[in-house]
């Protein structure tokens, strides 16, 4: 009998479901639309998967106080909905944002957690990150990044013609994903023994870095400032000096303009600060009448009743650049406990994570996510970019990574 001339090995469901959640962590950073379109078919086929394999048992992963948690985040959510001022538009909202924030959560939870695929989702994200911050560095050289006018007081700064924001909305946004970035890159270097991997990770480091700069996000330039120096301090004092010596370069090259732009930050004639001061004040005020939240989506049907600055309703407020504040408006008192309560037991994970005898990399990604919550928590005081659909998904995302490494760690060294 001849053997045929070609064999042709088919991928199992399961193993197509993984390739596609890949591609979705590699095209999230890069494009809304694409990474949309991605995501649907990447839950249509694992629906389909989980169907056929139906009678299966199923492993739990999470533990329980985070699945309980997470599971009281979401019916706070839902909840919150009967508060809005226009009920359809946050339940329209909701449906679309947060399926997305559960269908991420829930694929990596199902496809990614076993052996090095938490790895190659790593890996995805990270060379991701590489293509983004080479864009806008790119951007910045060639001269296409123009200034928006609303993302920056030109009259305060005269001399600032450009800021990045590559193939995201905006530079605030742009910076927040590369504090994360960075956070993952030193969390992993420190934890690996040496090699090309710690040469590629100083490159994509060095790269997000200097596209970091060129957002001139001063928010997020405090939080990279936060996260490297707590890095060094908790994680690896010799990277102390050239941190030290790296910021003094930067200085001595830039400081006029890196400076100004760092002290506006407490000076209310920059109309920007002045704004996020005004938005502070009045969600203060929303929080105080409304303890129970004006609604998922609801804050800008909301904020036109309590917008004492800029007194203009045909401008729409999406948020107030608070990420604390704008939970606690939105869904209350409890959303925001219940949002730390799920924030600090992935803490929790990380930081047994970082110290455990598991893999390097799986010690450097507990590493990355203590960095990066750090960061997205300073620059949270200051903006809102978890309202931005990509990040959203990337948080939950690397939340479900940073929960399966975790798991699968404890099972390794027998702790419950």
């Amino acid at each position: 009998m001849k053997k045929p001339l070609f064999r042709w090995q088919l991928l199992n469901l399961q193993q197509v479901v993984f390739r596609l959640l890949v591609l979705l962590v590699f095209v999230l950073p890069l494009s809304i639309p694409l990474s949309s379109c991605l995501f649907s078919v990447t839950m249509i086929c694992a629906l389909i998967d989980q169907y056929q394999r139906r009678n299966q048992m199923a492993t739990e992963i999470l533990p329980k106080k985070l699945k309980y948690a997470l599971y009281a985040l979401m019916a706070i959510s839902f909840v919150s909905l009967a508060f809005s001022g226009n009920i359809f538009a946050s339940a329209f909202n909701y449906a679309y944002v947060v399926s997305q924030h559960i269908g991420c959560f829930w694929l990596v939870l199902h496809y990614a957690s076993k052996k090095r695929e938490p790895l190659v989702l790593l890996k995805s994200f990270l060379l991701s990150a590489f293509v983004v911050a080479t864009y806008g560095i790119f951007q910045y050289i060639a001269g296409t990044a123009v200034l928006n006018t609303e993302w920056v007081d030109v009259s305060q700064f005269p001399e600032l013609k450009e800021r990045v924001y590559s193939t995201l909305q905006n530079p605030n946004i742009l910076g927040t994903f590369l504090v994360v970035t960075i956070g993952y890159c030193i969390g992993v270097f420190s934890a690996l023994p040496g090699g090309k991997r710690r040469i590629a990770l100083i490159t994509i480091f060095l790269v997000s870095c200097g596209c970091l700069l060129l957002t001139f996000s001063r928010g997020n330039w405090v939080s990279m400032f936060v996260v490297l120096l707590t890095y060094a301090v908790f994680f690896y004092r010799k990277a102390l000096l050239p941190f030290l010596g790296g910021g003094a370069l930067i200085a001595y090259f830039a400081w006029d303009l890196l400076s100004n732009r760092l002290m506006s930050i407490f000076q209310t004639e920059d109309t920007s600060v002045a704004l996020r001061f005004s938005y502070v004040e009045s969600t203060i005020a929303m929080i105080k009448d409304s303890p129970w939240g004006v609604g998922w989506y609801g804050y800008m049907y909301a904020f036109p009743d309590y917008d004492f600055y800029l007194q203009n309703p045909d401008v729409p407020m999406y948020h107030c650049h608070n990420l604390f504040l704008n939970i606690t408006a939105e869904l209350g008192i409890q959303g925001l406990v219940t949002f730390l309560a799920i924030v600090c037991l992935l803490v929790r994970e990380a930081w047994f994570l970082a110290h455990a005898d598991v893999e390097p990399w799986r010690k450097g990604i507990g590493r990355g996510y203590l960095m990066s919550m750090i960061g997205i928590a300073v620059s949270g005081l200051t903006d809102h970019t978890l309202f931005n659909i990509q990040l959203g998904m990337l948080f939950w995302l690397l939340n479900s990574l940073l929960a399966v490494c975790a798991a699968n760690a404890r099972q390794r060294v027998g702790e419950p």
